[in-house]
């Protein structure tokens, strides 16, 4: 099959839009303003960089050993589609309705936030960029590349940078804070949630077909 057949270009556009969604860079604003209330301009930009390194290295992994990994535990591709699809679609439920979850966010005042604590490991890299709804997208298109270079290739080039766009949300997130407000982040998840609802539906869809069940068209 060539690198730009009709089956790369659904591949690409589904790995991007898939962990963009999941991810969801804008939706990291007011957690990372509240996580780093009080800190320095070069703190931040260190909690930044260590986060989204961790984060690419976590993808990483899977990637490289997702399908490995699911072959020794004997699970199938098509059964670990359907499951992703399940779990993204609760997570996309969670963006439609307001995500409770990720804006829930402790309440800092200046000078309560303790300066030793690192937050760039716990919460920011794991789970808020690198969760588990994005850890089993990962391994859903791991498993559907199936040891392919190209798509391995296209997979962490899109998850690499999706973290990158999510990188830039942080450091200008108080600019985009100001510029669209809580109730165009609240708007723009809530868009992404549904079209994320859409997307795992079809997951689940090819998982069953792919698991051998008839007469799903």
């Amino acid at each position: 099959m060539l690198l730009w057949g009709d089956m790369d270009y659904y591949f690409i556009t589904n790995v991007f839009f898939t962990l963009l969604f999941v991810v969801d860079p804008l939706g990291l604003i007011p957690v990372f303003i509240s996580y780093l209330y009080g800190r320095s301009s070069g703190e931040k930009r260190a909690v930044i960089i260590k986060s989204v390194l961790i984060s690419i290295l976590v993808s990483a992994f899977f990637i490289a050993f997702g399908n490995r990994l699911l072959i020794f535990l004997g699970i199938s591709s098509g059964a670990f589609l359907a499951a992703g699809g399940v779990l993204l679609f609760m997570i996309s439920i969670e963006m439609l309705f307001g995500r409770p979850s990720r804006i829930e966010m402790r309440d800092y005042r200046e000078g309560d936030l303790p300066a030793e604590e690192d937050v760039s490991v716990f919460p920011l890299a794991i789970p808020m960029l690198c969760g588990p709804g994005n850890i089993a997208a990962l391994l859903m298109f791991s498993a559907q590349a199936k040891d392919d270079p190209i798509k391995l290739g296209i997979l962490t080039a899109s998850s690499v940078i999706i973290f990158l766009m999510a990188a830039l949300a942080m450091i200008f997130s108080q600019g985009v804070a100001r510029i669209i407000g809580k109730t165009g982040i609240s708007v723009t998840q809530r868009l992404m949630g549904l079209i994320l609802s859409a997307m795992s539906v079809q997951f689940i869809r090819n998982g069953l077909i792919l698991m051998g069940f008839a007469g799903i068209n």
